[in-house]
């Protein structure tokens, strides 16, 4: 029988191919020796790597669950994914409640770093009381409820997040934004500064940011919105601006990566100094094959495998215009 750690290898493996590992990835043995632990006799649904584009190469992981592998695998330990066992047992037993699951491990921070976690919404109501208390932050619950009320028109909130080992327990949600709420911005990105300043934000976008940002909305991806809500209801000051690949496929993503808009992405991220040559790599790292493993106890299964690129994220602080970026390597094992 394959183990989940044997098949996340052999993803990571593929992720890592012709000086991806090195350049992207980083040194991943200590990782991989923690990432074991986690997976241990527990499946997941898809993998990112979140991995930086400057800076120290390595990466972050999350471990995704949609909500029939959640319940596929009931019961759970209570120390599970660091004491996260007790809310995937809970979500197993509700009838209405998202998309699933997403355990997010800073491995570059520390290894031995709590997780956040994430709930995926659908078009469903979910129980969102019920989320945060068995995430350990139930007061959470009602910081949600007023932001949600207070999101502009043509943002959708899609999934939602509490990180109860950071100070302040910042409240993360993520929110897609409409086409014509995109559209209004690109036209005016004087207007997004109006409605951040309307939510909380702690400070106006610079008129650099502005520019940077209306360049972002230009390109012909979905965007993300990601805020962080403090305790006592203002955003935090990071702002996080992602465009949505997820829907491209390999082989599209590649030719974009090499002579398309996402290679034009990059090189922008690059002009503004948070993004340098590593992104090239990328391409390598982007896979979709059909190949028969073999387990540790000989078992033989066929997969398909892929890897692909789900996000890119640019970072704005206070307000300013330059702090990093990240791409999210998305990988998948049928």
């Amino acid at each position: 029988m394959f183990r989940p750690e044997e098949i996340f290898d052999e993803l990571l493996r593929r992720a890592g191919k012709d000086g991806a590992d090195e350049v992207l990835l980083g040194n991943t043995v200590q990782e991989k020796k923690v990432i074991h632990k986690k997976l241990c006799r527990r499946g997941f649904s898809l993998l990112f790597l979140e991995v930086p584009l400057s800076g120290r190469a390595g990466f972050d992981l999350h471990i995704v669950q949609d909500a029939e592998n959640i319940k596929k695998q009931i019961p759970y330990e209570r120390d599970l994914y660091d004491g996260y066992g007790e809310l995937l047992s809970w979500y197993a037993g509700e009838s209405s409640c998202g998309d699933g699951l997403d355990v997010v491990y800073d491995l570059r921070e520390s290894l031995a770093a709590p997780p956040m976690v994430y709930l995926k919404m659908s078009d469903d109501t979910p129980n969102f009381s019920g989320f945060f208390c068995k995430a350990g932050d139930a007061e959470s619950a009602s910081r949600y409820e007023r932001k949600v009320k207070q999101l502009p028109d043509g943002w959708v909130p899609w999934y939602t997040g509490v990180h109860t080992g950071r100070p302040g327990k910042p409240l993360r949600i993520g929110c897609a934004l409409h086409s014509r709420a995109k559209m209004r911005y690109t036209k005016d990105m004087n207007l997004l500064d109006r409605d951040l300043r309307n939510l909380g934000f702690p400070a106006p976008l610079s008129s650099v940011a502005c520019g940077r940002l209306a360049e972002l909305f230009s390109f012909p991806y979905p965007v993300d919105v990601q805020l962080d809500v403090m305790e006592d209801g203002s955003l935090g000051s990071m702002l996080g601006i992602s465009l949505c690949t997820g829907n491209i496929g390999v082989r599209e993503m590649t030719d974009s990566l090499n002579e398309g808009s996402m290679r034009e992405v990059m090189e922008l991220l690059k002009r503004w100094n948070i993004a340098d040559d590593r992104w090239k790599k990328l391409a390598a790292s982007l896979f979709q094959v059909s190949a028969v493993l073999r387990s540790g106890d000989g078992d033989r299964r066929r997969f398909v495998l892929s890897g692909n690129i789900g996000f890119i994220k640019a970072r704005f602080k206070d307000g300013e215009a330059e702090h990093d970026a990240k791409a999210y390597i998305m990988l998948r094992a049928f």
